[in-house]
C-alpha cells in the first residue's frame, strides 16, 4: 500500500512525484497545512489564505474525505458496500450509486479493463492480508466466474447483482472521488490556490501565487530527477507495480489484475495520469494500466482533457503528445 509514504507521489516505475518544490519560497505568503491517516496513507492538504479561514477549511475538506472513506470502505461493517457483498442487500445510497455508474462506464469503454467487481480475485491472491501468495491455476478459474462489471445492474435508483458472490471494491476509484469532494469543499470556503496530496494521488487547485504548480518526477532507484510537470487545476494520479506487490520464487507480483487471465499484469511497471477531474484519472490510472501501452496510449491520446506518462516492463518512458505543453525533462 501507499501507507508510510505522503512524502512523496507515487509515479510509474517505483517513481515519486514530489510536490510543489517551489513551496519554500512560499513563506511569506500564508500557507496553512494539516495531515491525516485516512485511505490507507497519509492525507496532506496545503491552502493559502488568511490562517483560520484556510484551517477551517482545511478541516472541513479532510472531514468530507473521512466521510467518504468510511462510505466507501469493504471493510467497514456498517457500509453499504460492505452489507452488498456480503448479504446481498440492494445499495440506494446516492453517493455509491453516481461512484459506481462511473465505474460501470469506464468499465464498458475499456470492455472491462477497469471492473470494481475484481474483489474476489485480490482476495484469493491474499492481497487483503499480510502473507499474499500464488493460488492455485483451478482456483482462479473458478473465481473469473464471479468477476465482471456486468452483473451489476443499476435500475430504479438501486444497485443489484446478478450473481450472489459478485463483490465490489471501489478502492480505484473512491479515492478519486474523495480528493474531487475536498477540492468542492476548499471552493466553497473560498480557497482557490492549494495543493491536496492523498497519499501521492495530487490534485493542484489554482496557481502557486503567480505561477504553476511543479510537480517533479523522480526515479527513486538511482534519485535521479527525472524532470517535472507545471499544472493548474489539474489531477496528477499514478498507479503501479511498487503500490502492493510480493515475490514468490524470485518473481514479482503486483495487485493490479487483467480480470480476463486472473492475473497481474505484465506490460507496465507504472502509470500517471493527468486529468482536471480526479476521479477520471484515478480510474483509469488503472484501466490504461491494465490496457498495457500500446492500446493504452493510443486511448489516451483520444479521451478528452487526458494526459498520461507510462514506463514500461523495459523502463521505456512513454508519455502522450499534448503532455509536452506541461512537461520539462531534464536533460542528465
Amino acid at each position: 500500500m501507499k501507507k508510510n509514504k505522503y512524502l512523496y507521489f507515487m509515479f510509474a516505475l517505483c517513481a515519486v512525484l514530489l510536490i510543489f518544490f517551489g513551496i519554500k519560497k512560499l513563506a511569506h505568503t500564508p500557507m496553512e497545512k494539516q495531515t491525516r491517516l485516512m485511505m490507507d496513507t497519509y492525507v496532506t492538504i496545503y491552502a493559502r489564505g488568511p490562517k483560520k479561514p484556510a484551517s477551517r477549511a482545511i478541516e472541513a475538506a479532510l472531514d468530507r474525505m473521512e466521510e467518504v472513506d468510511k462510505k466507501f470502505s469493504i471493510q467497514n461493517k456498517n457500509s453499504p458496500l460492505y452489507a452488498f457483498n456480503h448479504q446481498d442487500i440492494p445499495i440506494t445510497d446516492n453517493e455509491i450509486l453516481y461512484v459506481v455508474q462511473k465505474a460501470m462506464e469506464i468499465s464498458a469503454a475499456t470492455k472491462g479493463a477497469f471492473d470494481i467487481t475484481i474483489s474476489p480475485l485480490l482476495e484469493l491472491w491474499g492481497f487483503y492480508e499480510k502473507s499474499p501468495k500464488v493460488p492455485a491455476e483451478e482456483d482462479i478459474k473458478i473465481c473469473l466466474k464471479d468477476i465482471g462489471y456486468k452483473f451489476l445492474i443499476i435500475k430504479d435508483g438501486t444497485l443489484y447483482k446478478t450473481n450472489k458472490n459478485v463483490r465490489v471494491d471501489c478502492g480505484a476509484i473512491a479515492k478519486g472521488y474523495a480528493i474531487g469532494q475536498a477540492l468542492q469543499t476548499l471552493k466553497n470556503k473560498g480557497i482557490n490556490s492549494a495543493i491536496i496530496d492523498a497519499g501521492g494521488d495530487v490534485y493542484a487547485l489554482g496557481k502557486k501565487k503567480n505561477a504553476l504548480w511543479k510537480v517533479g518526477i523522480r526515479n527513486p532507484q538511482n534519485n535521479d530527477m527525472l524532470g517535472y510537470l507545471e499544472v493548474e487545476d489539474m489531477a496528477v494520479v499514478g498507479s503501479g507495480d511498487y503500490e502492493r506487490y510480493f515475490i514468490e520464487n524470485g518473481k514479482r507480483y503486483h495487485h493490479i489484475f487483467d480480470s480476463k487471465t486472473g492475473y497481474p499484469t505484465q506490460d507496465l511497471r507504472g502509470i500517471t495520469v493527468i486529468h482536471p477531474d480526479p476521479m477520471q484519472a484515478d480510474a483509469w490510472a488503472t484501466a490504461l494500466f491494465v490496457m498495457g501501452h500500446e492500446k493504452g496510449l493510443k486511448i489516451a491520446e483520444q479521451l478528452p482533457e487526458t494526459n498520461v506518462i507510462m514506463i514500461t516492463s523495459d523502463n521505456e518512458i512513454l508519455y502522450s503528445s499534448q503532455l509536452k505543453k506541461m512537461l520539462t525533462l531534464i536533460s542528465k
